[in-house]
């Protein structure tokens, strides 16, 4: 039955063995041009080129769990179909997965840095992707493996959800990629491609259920409780049912036909987290703290995307079927009876099959994936790069989808070469697979995987291969390190001076102060004065230096000042108390303008013609007076025997003294406690204490201030009449208070 539709349509893929991967070995590189752009669109945001121009890339491999890669025989079968056993090491799999093919060739293209956080790029790329996903291998291998018998010839072919979608596009991309936020320790990037799709070829199997058996004796296929839709823009021609369709055939339906149209996108996120970002600033051109964006500035990289999001609308020559029920197919029946698609649509109807068939148009999505990378900088030009690659498209619609992966990516990476060993994990073969990449400046090859170059055991295999022309962001040179770069520097080999554009300053009179900065250029000087003599080097120049041999203060004309007082030491009177500078650095505490030294009443302002003292009117005659008062108040105030607790007979007589200290307000008054000399002379000095502090503490409570009280106790030390007579002692127990004028 070779000449029925599924056998065309399985062979129509044979010849196109590929496989999709994305040059993990250089894209997670910072120096790989716009290949990284296809991880993740905001890669090219603060990119390390200024301008890159992509000359083409291609790719190419397999990818499948039906059975393992004989690599060699299938670079020498790549057009037999009917060796495809020389090709494929089958194994046991009722149904199976298989990529392939997918190929890709990326065309002309540029990017280009508008600035530090904008770039742009344009690209195009022909892509083709075939895709047996859950397929029965009873069907696949009765056809293709000639070896593949069993003793009865009843192959049983059954499956629920499976798809098989063959599509070859073109696609034109413009990409945007920015630095949305930038603090310099954490920097967030965005970036959108937005696709022109151009679908050239396509043909779409998707089944929700098929019940069938193969009968290799009469050649034939019996099919119970099927559900099929089926969709091309190929297979409509006359005789291309009945003769077949070989890869000449094919190569030219898919790049003489643009039957469909649509757009498509990616879009990404990328977090750098960069402790270190201060390290790469530098001063050029008399310009402080440039960032170095020729630099890799991050510890680590965090980036999400989603890619090859939308679909292509096919509408020109387009058939759309659905086939239900049951039947039978017979090989010779369909040699007879089928000339072209319509008539084997029309035989399918006639045999049992519910066919319902148009012309109307097809969307196919696109391999919609999702990508989540974490790149680290391990030390100086070593990182790892940890990607998972995972699908995101409904398999049971017309689609292409990819399988998911993580893949491991250690590499060695600098603008001139470098080199990324990947490791995948593929969840379609549940293997490890190992490949290397390599790129010298713009020219890159490699593989995601090539273990099956070594072995047969392997169930894919990869290469690439492309060249593009970079022009990387550099940091100006400067090789004599003067901030000056080379470009713009008159004396490169000699440090200088931005402001001389890179030549050094001259020194006239061999100071070692530049002339630019010497305030006295022709004569030597020193670097505390600017160039001019300082002889004392205290960074007074020495023409106006007042004290030019003793080191002293810029404020005070180079004179030292020991108390700092403002006024120099040879002009000060007081040079080691600070004064006021009127006084010719003396000090004058109740700033009456009498200098302390001078001030006979130092505390208490008054006119120098008073000698700083307060001037008293009548002051002998009030004096007279009061004492006269206070002497008869010393006799008057009584108190509790052998007690400090007045006698309140003695209130008026100390109401009376009160008004006195309120009168004269600029006296304040000494209470001098006494006692006679009966009893122990200790407890008699603390009893004349106690009795003064008594009337002085009476005073307070009238309003007195206690700072203009001070009181004495003197015992029986001071009598003033004999202690042996009872008046006599009477006289000598007294409080005697003086007024005295304030200080």
């Amino acid at each position: 039955m070779r000449k029925s539709l599924l056998v065309l349509i399985i062979l129509l893929s044979i010849p196109f063995i590929t496989t999709a991967q994305r040059y993990f070995g250089v894209a997670t590189g910072n120096w790989s041009g716009t290949t990284s752009m296809y991880l993740n669109p905001a890669n090219i945001a603060d990119s390390r080129y200024k301008f890159v121009i992509d000359v083409f890339s291609v790719n190419a491999g397999v990818d499948n769990n039906l059975g393992s890669v004989n690599f060699s025989n299938a670079v020498k079968n790549t057009s037999d179909s009917n060796n495809l056993t020389k090709v494929f090491n089958f194994g046991n799999k009722t149904n199976f997965s298989m990529l392939a093919p997918y190929a890709e060739i990326r065309l002309p293209g540029i990017m280009v840095s508008i600035n530090s956080k904008n770039s742009l790029a344009l690209s195009a790329r022909v892509r083709g992707m075939d895709q047996f996903n859950n397929f029965s291998s009873n069907i696949f291998r009765s056809i293709v493996d000639e070896n593949y018998k069993n003793t009865t010839g009843d192959y049983a072919i059954t499956g629920q959800h499976f798809n098989w979608t063959l599509n070859t596009w073109s696609e034109i991309g413009l990409t945007y990629g920015a630095v949305l936020f930038d603090n310099g320790k954490h920097q967030i990037k965005g970036g959108l491609s937005l696709k022109y799709l151009s679908g050239i070829a396509y043909i779409s199997l998707v089944s929700k259920n098929l019940d069938a058996h193969y009968y290799s004796a009469n050649d034939s296929l019996s099919v119970r409780t099927t559900d099929l839709a089926f969709a091309s823009n190929v297979i409509t021609n006359e005789d291309q049912l009945s003769k077949g369709i070989n890869s000449s055939d094919l190569l030219n339906n898919f790049f003489g036909s643009k039957g469909g149209h649509g757009i498509g996108a990616d879009i990404g996120f990328v977090y750098e987290y960069r402790p270190d970002y201060e390290r790469y600033r530098y001063d050029m051109d008399g310009e402080k703290n440039i960032t170095d964006y020729s630099k890799n500035m991050y510890k680590f990289r965090l980036s999400v995307a989603v890619t090859d999001i939308g679909s292509i609308n096919y509408n020109t020559g387009n058939k759309v079927a659905h086939f239900t029920g049951n039947g039978t197919l017979a090989a010779s029946q369909i040699k007879d009876s089928v000339q072209d698609y319509n008539s084997f649509v029309n035989y399918a109807s006639r045999h049992g099959f519910a066919a319902d068939s148009s012309s109307a148009s097809a969307k196919v999505h696109l391999p919609t994936a999702l990508v989540i990378g974490f790149d680290y900088k391990i030390y100086r030009r070593f990182y790892a790069n940890l990607t998972y690659v995972g699908n995101l498209v409904n398999r049971d619609v017309y689609s292409n989808s990819y399988y998911n992966q993580i893949t491991l990516t250690p590499r060695y990476d600098t603008r001139i070469w470098s080199v990324g060993m990947p490791i995948t994990y593929s969840v379609l073969t549940q293997g490890m697979k190992m490949g290397l990449g390599f790129r010298v400046s713009g020219f890159f090859i490699g593989s995601d995987d090539m273990l099956a170059l070594f072995s047969n055991s392997q169930y894919g295999a990869n290469v690439y291969a492309g060249a593009f022309i970079p022009i990387a962001k550099k940091k100006p040179r400067d090789r004599d390190h003067d901030h000056v770069s080379d470009r713009k520097d008159q004396c490169p080999d000699v440090k200088g001076t931005w402001a001389l554009r890179g030549c050094p300053d001259p020194d006239r009179d061999h100071d070692g102060i530049l002339d630019s900065v010497d305030k006295c250029p022709d004569l030597p000087g020193s670097a505390t004065a600017m160039g001019c003599p300082d002889a004392d080097k205290d960074s007074v120049a020495d023409d106006v230096d007042k004290c030019p041999d003793v080191p002293g203060l810029v404020s005070m004309q180079g004179c030292p000042d020991r108390d700092g007082d403002g006024v120099t030491d040879a002009e000060d009177e007081c040079s080691d108390v600070p004064g006021v500078v009127a006084l010719h650095g003396c000090p004058d505490a109740d700033g009456d303008g009498v200098a302390d030294k001078d001030d006979r009443c130092p505390k208490v302002p008054g006119p120098a013609s008073n000698h700083g003292c307060p001037i008293v009117k009548e002051q002998v005659k009030v004096k007279e007076e009061i004492k006269k008062r206070l002497a008869f108040a010393a006799t008057a105030i009584q108190f509790e025997t052998g007690k400090a607790v007045i006698k309140k007979t003695s209130y008026p007589m100390l109401n009376e003294i009160v008004k006195i200290l309120n009168e004269y307000t600029d006296y304040y008054m000494t209470i001098d406690g006494h006692t006679d000399n009966v009893g122990k002379p200790a407890k008699n000095l603390q009893l004349s204490k106690d009795r003064a502090n008594a009337v002085k503490n009476y005073f307070v409570s009238q309003g007195v201030k206690e700072d203009r009280l001070v009181t004495n106790g003197y015992g029986d030390t001071r009598p003033v009449a004999s202690n042996k007579t009872p008046a006599g002692r009477a006289k000598n127990r007294r409080v005697a208070m003086d007024l005295k004028l304030k200080e």
